[in-house]
């Protein structure tokens, strides 16, 4: 996901690591720029060659199921290619530097990074796309 790299390589370029907060929008939007070697809200620390294999096996189950939907499932291919690009891009971190660069803070909520922003939207379209085809089923 070129979006993350060039991100993750500006902020740790710019401000170096670790850095902030720096607030960027009135107490809603800090730059806070961390290596995280765990995943989600710092779980599994040190966890990294683990990741890399979670990711690769989740990485071919999306290739085989992508190619099997349908033409016509655009929420399920959107879905899926948000998912991929995003775990691409921190698997391709963790196998080259060990850690994942983390610098978008928002109150009350782990900091995070492009990619993981892809990961979470790629999902909420899958469920939306779901949600959406079975009340389409049950109408038809």
């Amino acid at each position: 996901m070129i979006v993350d790299r060039i991100t993750k390589i500006g902020v740790e370029q710019r401000f170096g690591v670790p850095y902030g907060p720096r607030q960027i929008l009135d107490h809603v939007l800090f730059l806070t720029v961390t290596r995280n070697k765990g995943a989600a809200f710092g779980l599994f620390q040190n966890f990294t060659l683990g990741f890399l294999l979670i990711s690769a096996v989740v990485l071919v189950g999306i290739l085989i199921y992508y190619w099997r939907l349908p033409p016509g499932d655009w929420s399920a291919r959107l879905g899926l290619a948000l998912v991929f690009g995003g775990a691409i891009a921190n698997a391709y971190d963790r196998g080259v530097k060990g850690s994942v660069i983390d610098f978008i803070q928002v109150p009350h909520w782990p900091i995070f990074n492009v990619a993981d922003s892809a990961i979470t939207v790629g999902v909420a379209v899958l469920l939306l796309g779901t949600i959406w085809r079975s009340g389409r089923s049950r109408l038809g």
